[in-house]
């Protein structure tokens, strides 16, 4: 969590690049969003998001939606801050600058550390467990995504089978049940937009170049731009821009946080422009 989007990027490329799953979010509203929905064992943020009062606030904020969490934060105060920022539920301070391998050494660590910790649990009822969540995992992919009864039901045995695939790396069963429901409803619906998408992008095409509906030299161009830049802003250019979706939607069909989608937004709009010759 960094109020710089290139930040944010930046780290999590290189959580990607090491096979550790991570989302991003640029102030402290999209960062709740985030974790209002998700258990994020390890979370990484900087102290000033705008304001240090604000970082100090998602402090109090992770440790209210998610007192699991470990937290790394950085900080150009550390030396003065630290007693603080641990008593506010940090797990570890960090002086920036900070270089990537430094943050990627320090998530590997705590990951380690709660994988070790989990090994000594005893084992779980799995059917009281299952009994005990059922209902509340059914109720995401129903009633946060929409999807039917039967999607519902897909979603929900796969990821019952995927945390008993994984079992003994899982610390809080409760929290990451809900967190692969979520994924798995988000992923069901990113495969019906983009099935949509290739449908409604040609049907937008063949519209526009009826003479009736602009100049299809236009549309070409538009189409040949599109093709050009990356999926992210191709994606975004056409959910909102021409499907006319808001960011609620585009964050529950595409996995971004919401309080990245503007920023975002702006940018691949720039790109198309710049792809466009304009």
């Amino acid at each position: 969590m960094d109020d710089e989007t290139a930040i944010v990027e930046g780290v999590t490329f290189l959580l990607e690049f090491e096979q550790i799953e991570s989302a991003g979010a640029n102030d402290r509203d999209g960062a709740v969003t985030i974790l209002s929905e998700r258990f994020f064992p390890v979370i990484i943020t900087d102290l000033c998001l705008v304001t240090k009062e604000e970082g100090l606030k998602l402090l109090d904020d992770i440790r209210d939606l998610s007192p699991l969490t470990k937290v790394v934060v950085l900080s150009a105060y550390a030396g003065g801050m630290e007693e603080e920022l641990l008593a506010r539920g940090a797990t570890m301070v960090i002086e920036k600058p900070a270089t990537g391998d430094m943050l990627v050494g320090a998530v590997t660590e705590l990951l380690a550390k709660i994988e070790e910790e989990a090994s000594k649990d005893d084992d779980l009822d799995l059917e009281r467990l299952y009994l005990t969540v059922r209902k509340k995992l059914y109720s995401i992919p129903r009633s946060r995504f929409g999807l039917s009864h039967e999607q519902a039901e897909d979603v929900v045995q796969e990821a019952w089978i995927l945390f008993l695939q994984k079992r003994g790396l899982i610390r809080f069963a409760g929290p990451w049940l809900s967190g692969a429901v979520a994924n798995l409803a988000r992923q069901k619906i990113d495969q019906k937009v983009r099935k949509r998408e290739t449908f409604e992008e040609d049907e937008i095409f063949s519209l526009h170049e009826d003479e009736s509906h602009g100049d299809p030299h236009d549309v070409i161009a538009v189409r040949q731009a599109l093709a050009r830049v990356d999926d992210r802003t191709r994606t975004l250019c056409l959910l909102i821009g021409m499907e006319g979706l808001s960011y609620e939607e585009v964050s529950a069909a595409t996995g971004m946080p919401i309080g990245s989608i503007g920023p975002l937004y702006i940018r691949a709009k720039q790109k198309l422009r710049k792809a466009l010759g304009h």
